[in-house]
């Protein structure tokens, strides 16, 4: 009698074993992947439409009487924030830091290479707010003004329409 005798296994068996171990291994890691590529197709038409908020929104920067200025007419604020999924807040802060409207604690950007002033450029990044990640397009607006630094517009939205699209890429 041998102990370590191998018990004798059917060819189908064989093969199924070669095939789902490599699957078994592979799988979780498509599904990352495709995760991954999912988020990125659904952040691109919502990341357009709040860099597309930000530059409306630097034009509405003005200068009156040496003195940043920003003026919002009610019915562009209304469809701003007309959202049915997401909650959209916005910040402008004058060249010297000061709250000229919006948000009052939208987080400014963090990273050195998103707080230097380039006029014109959209930066985007994940930030949180209250608890709520947010996604926040900036852009730097320079005034026609002697000397002074540039003026900063935000604009952020919540993630839930871009979860929910993702989702529905997943499932796809």
């Amino acid at each position: 009698m041998k102990i370590f005798q191998r018990e004798q296994r059917s060819l189908f068996g064989e093969i199924l074993d070669w095939m789902l171990t490599p699957l078994l291994l592979l799988w979780p890691v498509s599904l990352a992947l495709t995760w991954l590529v999912a988020q990125g197709l659904a952040n691109k038409p919502f990341d357009r439409a709040l860099e597309y908020n930000a530059h409306a929104l630097a034009q509405l920067v003005t200068v009156q009487d040496g003195r940043a200025q920003f003026n919002l007419p009610q019915p562009a604020g209304e469809i701003l924030r007309a959202d049915e999924s997401d909650i959209v807040y916005y910040q402008v802060l004058g060249p010297q830091g000061e709250y000229l409207s919006g948000e009052r604690d939208l987080p400014r950007p963090q990273s050195p290479e998103d707080d230097r002033p380039l006029s014109g450029l959209v930066r985007l990044r994940d930030a949180e707010l209250r608890g709520i990640e947010i996604r926040v397009a900036a852009i730097w607006v320079r005034l026609p003004m002697p000397g002074a630094p540039a003026a900063l517009v935000q604009v952020a939205e919540t993630r839930e329409k871009r979860s929910v699209l993702a989702t529905e890429i997943i499932k796809g």
